[in-house]
């Protein structure tokens, strides 16, 4: 069954209409106005044509069924400092689990022949990942440079880097506002460009912050090809790749933002087009297979339920915002209930089966580089 919200409340703020006004336009008490934004009672059926005309919506929109208006549309958001304050957590279950540390330092030795000390800058460095991941295999005297919007996540970065003789140097900053004044050897970035509204401009920035000859680099995830990466053995693997209207999610946020979900995909032709030469994309090695009988399963298991956010499928309550959510992003309310109906029993069943998981995942992640002429 669908679930049905009224969008009156929303309806009569947005254009300052008091609760006494809408009633004694429809003929009733405000106290009943009040009961169908409580949830209390419903207005007749006969009612909903007049209430819906007096907003100017679609009786749809007034049950909540479809998104509203233009006007309407909230930014997701997940490039604003504010976002990534609460994702420390979620940022280092899911670091480890998207790259092979032998297949860097392949990349690093064998197909970029790093072979001298280079500084480095990483755009959103989160808490230096990337950072801790290349200054051991890198040649000794190569510095590390991280910025990000987030100052929880930099001293984070500094905490772990500070009793180390690694030089390293972190800024906060909006990167949209950044200007690099120094020229560095190599600019990277990791799961970065999906989560900005300008990542065109951003990749222009850093190609702007390299030397001639500087190489840039982008470790992006694809979300069609990851949509399709996930197997947990005891669900049907055409459930888990149903994607419940999540396309119309993506290119709402596409048209209405920015936030670009196939970026890894189009990241080579955007280097083109900015002029890097010698441009190569590489599809990353790593696939997650987490099985009952290997080491570290418990943690193993729990940075999965957290990286990809199982956990808050748990809660009914978070249903309905994500619910709106969706709708505000374009989906209908049957598409909306149903991915929160998919990702419940997700939750359920992991849950319900935490000693013997099997699960592969496949994050899409490619890496595409190329050199500054």
């Amino acid at each position: 069954m669908t679930t049905i919200k009224l969008k009156i409340s929303y309806l009569r703020k947005l254009n300052s209409i008091s609760q006494k006004q809408l009633a004694e336009k429809l003929g009733v008490s405000f106290q009943t106005v009040s009961k169908w934004e409580n949830g209390i009672c419903m207005p007749d059926i006969s009612l909903l044509p007049s209430i819906a005309e007096y907003f100017n919506v679609s009786v749809d929109q007034l049950l909540g069924l479809k998104y509203i208006n233009e006007l309407e549309y909230i930014p997701s958001n997940t490039d604003t400092a504010e976002y990534w304050s609460k994702k420390t957590e979620y940022l280092k279950s899911t670091r480890k689990s998207l790259l092979n540390l032998d297949y860097i330092k392949f990349l690093a030795e064998k197909v970029w022949k790093i072979d001298k000390a280079i500084d480095i800058i990483d755009f959103g460095c989160g808490y230096g990942f990337l950072g801790q991941i290349l200054l051991p295999i890198l040649p000794v005297g190569s510095t590390y440079t991280g910025i990000d919007i987030n100052d929880k996540l930099i001293n984070e970065a500094k905490n772990i880097f500070k009793n180390t003789d690694y030089k390293t140097d972190f800024i906060i900053k909006n990167i949209y506002d950044y200007k690099s004044v120094k020229k560095y050897d190599m600019a990277i970035c990791q799961a970065f460009l999906r989560h900005t509204n300008k990542p065109y401009d951003l990749l222009k920035k850093m190609i702007d912050s390299v030397k001639i000859g500087g190489r840039v680099a982008c470790f992006e995830v694809n979300r069609e090809i990851e949509s399709d990466g996930l197997y947990i053995d005891g669900i049907d693997y055409d459930y888990l790749c149903n994607r419940n209207g999540m396309r119309k999610l993506w290119k709402k946020e596409f048209k209405s933002q920015g936030r670009d979900y196939s970026i890894g995909i189009k990241i080579p032709i955007m280097m083109n087009e900015l002029g890097l030469k010698d441009i190569d994309v590489r599809l990353n090695d790593k696939v997650e297979f987490i099985y009952p009988n290997q080491s570290d399963y418990n943690k193993i298991i729990n940075d999965f339920i957290v990286s990809n956010e199982i956990q808050k499928y748990t809660d009914m309550n978070y249903d309905e915002d994500t619910i709106d959510r969706f709708i505000n992003h374009g989906l209908d309310r049957i598409e909306a209930e149903s991915h929160c109906k998919r990702e419940r029993k997700i939750s359920s069943f992991i849950h319900e089966n935490m000693n013997i998981l099997n699960i592969v995942k496949l994050r899409g992640l490619l890496i595409s580089f190329g050199v500054k002429k």
